[in-house]
């Protein structure tokens, strides 16, 4: 029998994928229609990041054609919802860098912590880029919300494709680690990529004067191999991101410097909404937590609690979400 191989999926599309092999070399393949599956934590079917075990088709190896037997577990996936069901974008990543643009299109705080949210929810590390800080009408500008940010207890970098600010500084934090760019359309992220690893020549976008928004030039998740050892990835940008089947009462461990004080909340548990003595509404009046996050906090709580009650007025539920 063909000896197995493992590998990373980079690209899947249109039920062909393109496979990094341990040995160095890019295989397309195709996918077995049932992969084998020893527990029920393998994927039945695999995205980008996740890993495999592929053997060559009939002709060897050396065509660099093969077929994927199976997926390994995975270690981790962002995944979001899509006409009601879930949709994983990518899988096994080392980090998720959140690109949010000072300017062109404006930086939407909503987006970014929704982003922030499902990286603590999937417990991988993230990183804010604040992008095209060139176009900042002042430094202060671009301090405050670092600052703020900062404070919750995120690592922060500064950059501009234009100059070339924060951009090495970015490179260092990604080198030999595998991670994914998301945020909003136009935000940066391919320019911001092709910066890092000269020579991919993605796709890149204008901002629309009229909407003020980005137009999407990225239409599917590709990671790409860089010399600095890591795997990058573009994904489409987004304008809202839902996150997939996740409890109201949940939601509040998902923002970092709720955990500093919400033990001290006169009920638990608490969903820091309306109850009396909450300390985390008393943090937001007095300073400590910052107003915008928790306005972030509040509108995916109420879409949540809205969207739980459509559920259970439909009936019991099949099961507990995951």
């Amino acid at each position: 029998m063909t000896q197995r191989h493992t590998g990373t999926v980079l690209r899947a599309h249109s039920s062909r994928y393109a496979v990094l092999a341990t040995e160095g070399d890019v295989v397309e393949c195709r996918a077995r229609r049932r992969l084998e599956r020893s527990t029920l934590d393998c994927p039945a079917f695999p995205v980008p990041g996740d890993e495999v075990e592929w053997r060559p088709s009939s002709g060897g190896a050396a065509q660099r054609e093969g077929v994927i037997e199976a997926v390994r577990p995975r270690r981790s996936e962002i995944s979001r919802t899509r006409s009601g069901s879930k949709h994983v974008v990518i899988a096994n990543l080392d980090l998720l860098v959140i690109v949010a643009a000072i300017r062109e299109p404006q930086l939407d705080r909503g987006l970014l912590d929704r982003l922030l949210a499902t990286a603590e929810r999937t417990r991988i590390e993230s990183l804010v880029c604040l992008s095209k800080i060139d176009l900042a009408e002042e430094a202060a500008e671009v301090g405050a919300i670092r600052a703020l940010y900062e404070r919750a207890g995120y690592t922060v970098i500064e950059t501009s494709t234009e100059t070339g600010a924060g951009v090495d500084a970015l490179r260092e934090r990604l080198r030999d680690r595998v991670a994914a760019f998301m945020g909003a359309s136009g935000a940066g992220k391919s320019r911001l990529i092709d910066h890092l690893q000269p020579g991919l020549h993605l796709r890149t976008g204008e901002v629309s004067v009229k909407s003020g928004q980005g137009r999407h030039t990225t239409t599917r998740v590709d990671l790409h191999r860089t010399e600095f050892g890591a795997l990058l990835a573009d994904t489409p940008g987004v304008r809202e991101f839902n996150l997939w089947q996740l409890e109201p009462a949940e939601l509040g461990s998902l923002f970092r410097e709720f955990g500093h004080v919400e033990g001290r909340c006169k009920f638990a548990p608490c969903t820091h909404t309306h109850e009396p003595e909450c300390a985390v509404r008393q943090a937001v009046t007095s300073g400590t937590i910052d107003s915008g996050r928790y306005r972030s906090y509040v509108a995916l709580f109420d879409e949540m609690q809205a969207e739980f009650s459509i559920e259970a007025a439909r009936g019991p539920r099949r099961g507990k979400r995951t």
